[in-house]
């Protein structure tokens, strides 16, 4: 059995990280120097709620902190063991989640909880808590899947693309390009424009706003790179998005 396993499968060892997590982010939230975009974007992002708020998912840690922090909302979180360090740490700050992830195989929907929290999320959004989650394919950077746009479709509630970028943060060169942000850092908050899905949205209009969400994810979180300083860092999607659209 490999060490970070071992780590993962200690229950003490596993609440301690995950403590300490959630201090690190919020020293992280804390210390930061934040420009919203636009300015009236958290206004918007109350008027619109409850919503389904997505963002890409090498963002993810601190994609919290680019919502209104008085809206109920609960994060979509994997199922595996490092993601429930990360459940447990948000756990610590009060909120519910969300554990599920999607697929692009049939057979791992039941294993990742896909069909379940695509449910939970529809009754969460029917209750007027809003929903944050990644749009991305599993294992597909910047390329959204059509779930987030059949969730809008069924709950008829719109979709917000977020992003949050620090100028000071570590960036990996793995599959997401996943970044920790550092404390005491200049960020972006940005909020694109929301997406609405019509409730008869055939498979075109599915495959068009699919389109349309990684476009201006895309844009937002390039533009909030750019603004933050950072432009040079920010890594496009694939330019091919067809071969990894089901999820």
């Amino acid at each position: 059995m490999r060490f970070d396993r071992k780590i993962l499968d200690s229950a003490m060892l596993s609440r301690a990280l995950s403590h300490m997590l959630a201090w690190y982010v919020l020293s992280v939230y804390h210390t930061a120097r934040r420009t919203v975009v636009p300015t009236d974007a958290f206004d918007v992002a109350r008027g619109e709620a409850p919503a389904i708020f997505t963002f890409w998912h090498g963002l993810a840690m601190m994609a919290p902190g680019a919502v209104p922090l008085d809206l109920p909302i609960l994060p979509m979180i994997a199922r595996n063991a490092a993601a429930g360090i990360v459940a447990d740490a948000v756990g610590t700050q009060g909120f519910r989640t969300i554990r599920a992830s999607g697929s692009q195989h049939v057979h791992s929907q039941h294993k990742k909880g896909g069909a379940t929290g695509f449910r939970q999320a529809l009754r969460e959004l029917a209750a007027g808590n809003s929903v944050l989650m990644t749009a991305d394919v599993p294992k597909v950077a910047q390329v959204s899947g059509k779930g987030v746009i059949h969730l809008a479709r069924l709950s008829g509630r719109p979709i917000i693309p977020i992003a949050y970028v620090s100028r000071r943060g570590l960036r990996f060169n793995n599959w997401d390009h996943m970044v920790v942000d550092l404390p005491f850092s200049r960020a972006t908050v940005q909020h694109g424009a929301p997406i609405r899905v019509p409730p008869d949205a055939d498979e075109q209009t599915v495959e068009k706003l699919r389109l349309l969400l990684t476009e201006e994810l895309d844009r937002i979180t390039q533009d909030a790179y750019q603004r933050t300083g950072i432009a040079d860092k920010f890594h496009p999607g694939p330019l091919r998005q067809d071969t990894a659209a089901n999820g």
